[in-house]
């Protein structure tokens, strides 16, 4: 390898490493922010009337935001699968992993819970 060749590598090899980051950051931190919410989507679970043994799975995923003004993510949403029925208890949080509603989907119902 020539003098040339190395110095044109050793001044791209940074460049690149630095543009893997800038592209991995953003998913990265909303995978942590997603994972941050999980304490109180356990807690606003136990919460519920019902035991931890009726949960048949629980999966977060980030709210984007569908509009070109204000933040990329609007908070995160837990959909929670009951043993009991066939639709989800879902739990909206803020980014701030703050509990705004929770309602049900599909034939579930459970008391003081709305259901759509």
């Amino acid at each position: 390898m020539t003098l040339r060749r190395r110095a044109a590598l050793a001044l791209l090899l940074p460049t690149l490493a630095l543009m893997l980051a800038l592209i991995l950051a953003p998913a990265t931190a909303s995978a942590q922010m997603t994972q941050a919410c999980a304490p109180q989507a356990e807690e606003a679970l136990e919460n519920m009337p019902f035991g931890a043994d009726a949960v048949s799975t629980v999966r977060l995923e980030r709210m984007l935001n569908p509009a070109e003004q204000g933040p990329e993510f609007l908070g995160v949403r837990a959909w929670v699968r009951l043993k009991s029925c066939s639709g989800f208890l879902i739990i909206d949080m803020t980014r701030s992993c703050f509990v705004r509603q929770s309602y049900t989907r599909g034939d579930c119902a459970i008391d003081g819970v709305t259901r759509y």
